[in-house]
């Protein structure tokens, strides 16, 4: 009798799948003038890697220079304060590798061609409940190529003497 209850007791209490993998986009890159689709997964507790690949030229043309091309980033994430049940979540630092090229139409109305490659450090949160996750980040780093007259290279922007910025939010699903 004791077996039967306590086999219908385990029964009854839920089994939480650990979701390992996401699939993101960010937030309003559709917006900026672009289409971010990024992939992570967990690697070891503690652990991730990020992989973000976009088209530019999709989305809201706000500086009406026709920008076509495509951009990648590439990150490993380190999670503090990670709950076991829920790997996805938590503050994290990551270096990140970031590449855009595309073509657009100068001030001068000549098509451009604009290359940009970035070394960054970000520092974020992420927070994942049940099949949500939520994540924004800020980083800064080094970067060299090709500028844009207008300093934006579609996920993140350099200031004319290779510092480079970045922000973002990403909303996706886990699994």
């Amino acid at each position: 009798m004791v077996l039967l209850l306590s086999a219908s007791l385990q029964a009854e209490q839920e089994i939480k799948p650990i979701r390992k993998n996401a699939v993101k986009t960010t937030f309003l890159s559709f917006i900026t003038g672009s289409a971010k689709l990024t992939y992570e997964r967990v690697t070891i507790p503690g652990q991730s890697l990020e992989v973000t690949g976009g088209i530019i030229g999709v989305g809201f043309d706000k500086f009406e220079n026709n920008p076509k091309g495509v951009l990648c980033r590439f990150a490993y994430k380190f999670m503090f304060l990670q709950q076991q049940e829920t790997p996805l979540t938590g503050f994290y630092i990551k270096p990140e590798y970031a590449v855009s090229a595309f073509h657009y139409d100068a001030e001068n109305k000549d098509r451009v061609y604009s290359s940009w490659q970035t070394v960054m450090g970000c520092a974020g949160y992420q927070w994942n409940k049940k099949m949500l996750v939520l994540d924004g980040f800020v980083g800064a780093g080094f970067g060299w190529g090709n500028p844009t007259e207008l300093k934006y290279h579609h996920g993140f922007i350099d200031r004319r003497t290779h510092l480079t910025l970045t922000f973002g939010m990403k909303v996706g699903l886990a699994f």
